[in-house]
């Protein structure tokens, strides 16, 4: 899909690995709370309109807490999921070697 500009980005030494999944999106929580961009909402709902089902690569960036998926890059996207009543979310972590 061109013309979407990500800016998510992950660091991953040698010894890690990238791991994606599709998650039930009621199992994640914001990492951040900081003050967020409304418009930036309203644009990541309408991309996922755009999308239907699919989401885009990268995708939302995170790490695990227990069973619960915590989002550190990607919350305007999350938010925007929330509000379209999506039930799953294409996510990345990082797992290290083991």
């Amino acid at each position: 899909m061109a013309g979407f500009v990500e800016d998510r980005s992950l660091k991953v030494a040698p010894e890690q690995r990238v791991e994606t999944a599709w998650v039930d999106i009621d199992a994640c929580k914001l990492g951040c709370r900081e003050r967020m961009d409304f418009a930036a909402i309203e644009r990541a709902g309408r991309k996922n309109l755009q999308l239907g089902k699919c989401q885009t690569w990268p995708p939302i960036v995170g790490h695990w807490e227990g069973e619960r998926f915590v989002v550190v890059d990607g919350r305007h996207e999350f938010l925007a999921c929330l509000a379209l009543g999506r039930e799953r979310l294409f996510v990345a972590w990082i797992r290290s070697g083991e």
